[in-house]
């Protein structure tokens, strides 16, 4: 994992200079030390996206950041709840949204939250099955689960991504799959190549090991799209899952300091070492703008509570 970051090529000002910002707004940002909350242990991959965000900034924004890691998601959730300016941000992915909509969350991320940014997109999964399953796509999938429902076991994580991943095949494709819980990406590769589990998703470079390797099949990737160093196999439109990495902001910062970050967002977006860092863990560097950004979560929880009040797991708690 690279450490070290190129120096910047864009300094903050003349992005806020030709976007026509600093005309528009007089705030500044960072205008203190600013704290990154992770709802995950340090060397997880939100940690590692956050930290690449963290090096960019610090060459070309400049300013003082730190990235401050919680074992339990709950108490960086807060950190954003409880805050009152701009300095304190909360980086996480979808997790947060299927949290909500189960009703994991002790408070409503849609009110106490502004959504400043997505810098990066954290990339698609691959579909797997053992090497002996009797189908080798996934509408060969399909056709076997119509034909024996219930019979498929599927590793999940309870209410988390991978739940709402297969509910939405679930409810797109009509049929019935036996979920079981399997959370672990290690876990999920060593059951379905056993044999014990008979579907699952992983990320796309063990998927290739794995399957050189005659452990499994691939059925294809979660999404609309192929992926570039990964032609052979078939997107499946299904699953239309998406993994964008959101930035909150507490919902006290006003709306000029909340261009401000997204505009630094989008200096980020074009650090060459941060786009080769998220390229390298299976992500890709992206920016939108404010009202893009907004846009991006409420789909994400509109599609999320369908999914959830689908499955019968929509605000349990």
């Amino acid at each position: 994992m690279k450490k070290v970051f190129a120096t910047a090529a864009v300094a903050l000002t003349a992005c806020l200079a030709t976007t026509g910002i600093v005309a528009a707004s007089d705030a500044a940002w960072p205008s203190a030390a600013v704290q990154f909350s992770v709802p995950a242990k340090a060397g997880g991959v939100t940690d590692i996206y956050t930290r690449y965000v963290q090096a960019a900034l610090q060459e070309d924004v400049g300013g003082t950041y730190s990235t401050v890691n919680y074992d339990t998601p709950a108490v960086a959730y807060q950190t954003v709840v409880a805050a009152t300016d701009a300095n304190t941000l909360l980086f996480q992915h979808m997790s947060l949204v299927t949290g909500y909509v189960t009703g994991s969350l002790a408070f409503d991320p849609t009110t106490e939250y502004r959504v400043a940014g997505v810098p990066a997109d954290m990339g698609t999964q691959a579909v797997i099955v053992g090497p002996d399953a009797p189908y080798s796509t996934w509408d060969e999938l399909v056709a076997y689960c119509k034909e024996h429902p219930g019979d498929v076991s599927c590793a999940i994580a309870t209410n988390g991504s991978t739940h709402f991943i297969f509910g939405m095949a679930q409810q797109k494709c009509d049929i019935e799959l036996n979920m079981v819980e399997c959370a672990s990406e290690a876990d999920k590769l060593t059951n379905v190549a056993g044999g014990i589990i008979d579907l699952a998703n992983c990320s796309l470079g063990n998927a290739l090991q794995y399957e050189e390797a005659g452990k499994i099949k691939v059925l294809g990737v979660v999404g609309s799209e192929k992926v570039e160093g990964y032609d052979q196999w078939e997107p499946i439109p299904d699953i239309a899952w998406t993994s964008p990495m959101f930035v909150f902001a507490s919902k006290d910062v006003s709306d000029e300091e909340l261009e401000a970050i997204n505009a630094a967002l989008k200096t980020v977006s074009e650090n060459e070492a941060f786009i080769e860092g998220v390229t390298s863990i299976g992500g890709t560097a992206s920016w939108y703008s404010v009202e893009d950004s907004q846009k991006m979560f409420d789909e994400a929880v509109k599609t999320c509570t369908e999914i959830a009040e689908g499955l019968g797991i929509y605000g349990l708690g």
